[in-house]
């Protein structure tokens, strides 16, 4: 009974932290935008919408699961914060209460279970994933491996199949959420391994399914992050990924410093201290896992358990051009790891203080844990909160700095994000996102010569050989606007083609360049990029009228009026598709 008590304190005092959030936070420009609030796919739960989350990714990651979340949540309330960041806050304490059962079910201990919860529960470390509704996918997928787990161990105990069947249902969902969980449940296997209880035979016929749903999925995520993968070599994706491990660690008994983006500044290599550091403790923990493994397993299983939850993120360092060497959000599961590593080093230690003493020390740092992650919490009230935030932490990070005068703009502050656009221009001037912005604020000033300048600027600092980012495509389209709308025909389909070449997977610059094509009587260029638009973009149906009007132009009348129906079908009141239909069924009789 004392257990369940203090259990329900710890998540009181978690809702405590984050429940303010859910009614004060907004959505936040990084990543909320491209997922919830700019995302067609999310935005109504019907068979089409759920069919393009199946097929698409978000642009690197498979996470069908979580996009059908915010489908539901879209259905419930519309684009209100709330929802979304209530159930990000539900999923936490969620896997808080799942995390005890877990770690009381593998350690025995019930008091070693709530020290691991609390830390889980109330961590710092634990506030990005909480607190962005972008996240939902590592908690998500984190609340169900845990579940997943569980069962498997009352499957253990009870060899009841619908335990074991559920466990292995659970681990595929876990996966659709976000495949980061993917090496988490064969943890057990070094477990077994550990308390001798391994068995090749069993644990091979246990462990099939999973392995089969781990390769499977596996493959999927390995299509995404591609880009990634080539921009690396095997030696940085190595010392960043001991950087990482040792950058959790530290920040578990000392979290300072936290913020949304944790820039590398410096030359990845073994010269550098950090690296060479940060290589030599992980050498010095995995000793001491292999010589503790005996005298105290859990020590050596924990450190495992964190190595095998961060290790997908080790994939993750390189985006658009900028290093980073750790997110919060990747550790939202191997916190665990690490708490269990630490419990069992020193709560043997512990015990030999006094009652009194050893509750003024846990209340003295659920004090301190609650209240900074109350305070990092608060960071993610808004973007200018949260980038303000980080450009305290890295006062020169251009990305940070482009974000904020994105924020600052759209707070009605436009002198102030010019200058902040600036600022981040100079800092770096590869950086095509704020050539792109800083093009936006002269065109709406008025100032188009100035807004093509400013484009082409940033078109040339690209380094050569760089892949093609959003940015990029969008600097090229909006200056193939800016052409068109002065009356530059050939310069505005250049920069256009230029954008589809550039990146032909873009929907977007396939319908710029169909439309600039049509409107300038390329019917045949503009029904090619208008198809391609729209097999990525099926139910935008003033596109599906363009591409009917082209195709009826080109003498394509059966598609044509195939088009039209599928409009009609859809928006039974678009009457220039019925007017249109009428017609081309009259000149095909």
């Amino acid at each position: 009974m004392t257990s369940r008590r203090i259990l329900i304190g710890i998540l009181a005092l978690t809702a405590a932290i984050y429940l303010p959030g859910v009614f004060l936070h907004d959505f936040v420009t990084l990543d909320d935008l491209l997922l919830i609030v700019q995302n067609d796919k999310v935005h109504g739960l019907h068979p089409g919408n759920i069919f393009q989350v199946l097929r698409s990714y978000d642009p690197e990651l498979y996470v069908p699961l979580t996009l059908m979340t915010y489908q539901m949540e879209y259905t419930i309330s519309g684009l209100h914060p709330y929802l979304y960041h209530l159930d990000n806050l539900l999923l936490h304490l969620g896997s808080i209460t799942l995390v005890f059962f877990v770690m009381k079910t593998m350690t025995r201990s019930e008091k070693s279970a709530l020290v691991i919860a609390a830390l889980f529960a109330l961590h710092p470390l634990q506030t990005e994933a909480v607190s962005w509704a972008a996240a939902r996918k590592d908690l998500l997928s984190g609340f169900l491996v845990l579940l997943s787990i569980l069962l498997f161990l009352q499957y253990r105990d009870t060899q009841s199949k619908r335990s074991y069947g559920w466990s292995i249902a659970l681990y595929v969902l876990a996966l659709m959420a976000k495949v980061s969980v993917i090496l988490i449940p064969f943890s057990i296997l070094l477990l077994d391994l550990l308390r001798r209880d391994f068995r090749f035979r069993k644990g091979s016929v246990e462990f099939a399914p999973f392995g089969i749903a781990a390769i499977f999925f596996g493959i999927i995520a390995m299509f995404g992050k591609t880009l990634q993968l080539r921009q690396l070599t095997i030696v940085e994706q190595f010392l960043l990924s001991m950087k990482e491990l040792v950058f959790y660690i530290a920040k578990l008994f000392l979290p300072n410093g936290l913020t949304v983006y944790q820039p590398q500044f410096t030359p990845v290599t073994f010269e550098s201290p950090e690296f060479l550091g940060a290589t030599v403790i992980v050498v010095i923990l995995i000793a001491a896992a292999i010589m503790l493994r005996k005298r105290a397993p859990h020590f050596t299983f924990g450190l495992a358990l964190y190595a095998l939850a961060v290790a997908p993120s080790f994939m993750n360092f390189w985006k658009k051009g900028t290093l980073y060497f750790a997110s919060d959000r990747y550790v939202y599961i191997g916190i665990i790891g690490i708490a269990l590593a630490t419990v069992t080093i020193l709560m043997p230690m512990l015990d030999r203080i006094n009652a009194r003493m050893r509750t003024a020390i846990g209340a003295l740092i659920l004090l301190l844990m609650t209240g900074t992650s109350f305070a990092q919490a608060m960071t993610w009230t808004d973007s200018a909160a949260l980038y303000t935030r980080s450009l305290h932490i890295h006062p020169d990070f251009a990305v940070a700095l482009n974000n904020l005068g994105a924020a600052q703009y759209q707070d009605g502050e436009k002198e102030e994000a010019l200058a902040t656009y600036e600022r981040a221009r100079a800092t770096d001037p590869t950086l095509t996102s704020a050539s792109v912005n800083i093009a936006l604020y002269w065109r709406k000033e008025g100032d188009p010569q100035k807004a093509m300048e400013t484009i082409q600027a940033g078109l040339q600092a690209i380094p050569e050989g760089r892949p093609a980012f959003d940015e990029e495509v969008t600097a090229w389209n909006i200056l193939g606007l800016l052409y068109d709308e002065r009356g530059m025909r050939e310069e505005a389909l250049t920069a256009y083609r230029k954008a589809v070449e550039r990146a032909p997977e873009s929907a977007d610059a396939h319908y710029n360049l169909g439309v600039t094509a049509q409107k300038y009587g390329l019917l045949l260029e503009a029904r090619d990029h208008l198809a391609l638009y729209l097999a990525w973009k099926p139910r935008d149906l003033e596109a599906r009228y363009r591409l009917a009007a082209v195709q009826a132009e080109t003498g394509m009348l059966p598609d044509a009026a195939k088009n039209l129906r599928i409009i009609l079908d859809e928006d039974p009141e678009y009457q220039n598709a019925a007017e249109h239909l009428e017609r081309i069924m009259e000149m095909m009789k």
